[in-house]
């Protein structure tokens, strides 16, 4: 694996947690309202479930890359 390879597969790994927070975060400002009237921590679990679910997106996107390759780098 070259320097190249990994900062296009690290830049499309990034690309794509930012693709899946700006998409999931309408559904976070349905839910919480919803699910913070009963819990003082609930909405700090959807933060982080919102979070944990772009940072998971981002590795299986890095790792598809490195099983798949990446069409913009030449190996």
């Amino acid at each position: 694996m070259s320097k190249e390879f990994l900062k296009a597969a690290g830049i499309r790994a990034l690309k794509t947690i930012c693709q899946t927070l700006g998409s999931t975060l309408p559904v976070g400002f349905v839910v919480t309202p919803v699910m913070v009237q009963n819990a003082d921590w609930t909405l700090v679990y959807v933060v982080l479930a919102w979070l944990g679910t772009g940072c998971l997106s981002g590795l299986t996107s890095f790792l598809t890359s490195m099983a798949m390759g990446l069409p913009e780098v030449e190996e």
